[in-house]
């Protein structure tokens, strides 16, 4: 099993804390080697990862990140992501061809069963496995897919880097980012607009649960996301039941995340309690530096009654941003 992550030193402890969630509840698979992309990751991380990972009898290898705007062509605009982020669309050019599959995993997720059922899906011809985005139309649209087209998050992924080799999809992704300077969901938007639904292969969410899916129920959820397809009603309920890997991705519920001050994810005391057995235990929590303005609008969000705010904040999300990101194009 190739399991890959891609950190600055900033969010280092994070993935750090993650890598050890894995390790820890996938100690039952044979053979692991763990690739870290690394953009600018200290020693002393560097070392914590190693020693972990020695612990644990795993192999680990870092590997310094490409640089995308080189490789691209063109200036990038990233907005409040990492620029980390793209580097999953090229490892196919940075890991040797001996390293035919891998699963990728963001750094602010904790994994709390086996991905060995992921490890083991047969993609045949397909480049990516991953879990539906609840997402409206109009992000599809925004990126040329039609309505009904199949939208993964790329939280976590199952990246067919032989059938990426053979057919040359770096090349699409490059082109695509080059025509492309600002994306809204960075390099999620690319994989799923250089790739049609014969590419991609829908996994169970519970192999990638996003934090709006702990905050809301499901009738609200499609409420707030517009969305048109996505998990049964039964299947989210699952997932949340039986998480595999829970991913804390940004929420405006919320406003922070598990590794922050005043967070409420409700899988709080599960992040803090892996980190706590982490070689990052000791690392203080960030402080919550969002402004007044925002604190009493996170207080008005989860005071709203909850169908409300969801109709409300779905026009934003689902109508009037794709709409405007499609103008600005």
């Amino acid at each position: 099993m190739n399991i890959v992550y891609s950190s600055s030193d900033l969010y280092a402890p994070i993935a750090g804390v993650s890598l050890y969630s894995l390790l820890e509840n996938n100690r039952d698979v044979r053979e692991m080697n763990i690739y870290i992309i690394d953009n600018g990751i200290s020693r002393e991380n560097r070392e914590k990862f190693q020693r972990m990972c020695r612990e644990f009898g795993r192999n680990i290898v870092f590997y310094p990140i490409m640089d995308i705007e080189k490789l691209t062509g063109s200036a990038v605009d990233i907005g409040k992501w990492n620029i980390s982020t793209f580097a999953r669309l090229f490892e196919a050019s940075l890991f040797p061809e001996s390293v035919r599959k891998v699963i990728h995993v963001d750094c602010d997720t904790i994994v709390t069963g086996s991905l060995q059922p992921l490890w083991d899906l047969d993609l045949g011809e397909r480049i990516v496995a991953g879990a539906m985005d609840c997402l409206s139309p109009g992000y599809r649209r925004e990126i040329g897919l039609g309505e009904d087209a199949i939208y993964l998050n790329a939280g976590v992924i199952v990246l067919n880097l032989d059938e990426i080799r053979k057919r040359g999809i770096e090349e699409k992704f490059k082109d695509h980012i080059s025509r492309n300077a600002k994306l809204t969901y960075v390099d999620q938007a690319v994989l799923n607009a250089c790739l049609g639904d014969d590419d991609k292969l829908v996994v169970p969410l519970e192999y990638n649960i996003y934090a709006v899916i702990y905050y809301v129920n499901y009738r609200n959820l499609l409420r707030l996301r517009r969305a048109k397809d996505f998990y049964t009603e039964k299947q989210v309920r699952y997932a949340k039941d039986h998480p595999v890997v829970v991913h804390y991705s940004a929420c405006f519920i919320d406003g922070s995340r598990p590794w922050m001050e005043n967070n409420v994810h409700p899988m709080l005391e599960a992040y803090l309690d892996y980190k706590s057995r982490s070689p990052w235990a000791d690392e203080p929590l960030w402080q919550d530096n969002r402004g007044k303005g925002k604190r009493i609008i996170t207080k008005i969000i989860r005071w709203m009654p909850q169908w409300l705010m969801c109709s409300l904040v779905g026009v934003v999300h689902g109508v009037l941003v794709p709409y405007r990101n499609m103008h600005r194009k």
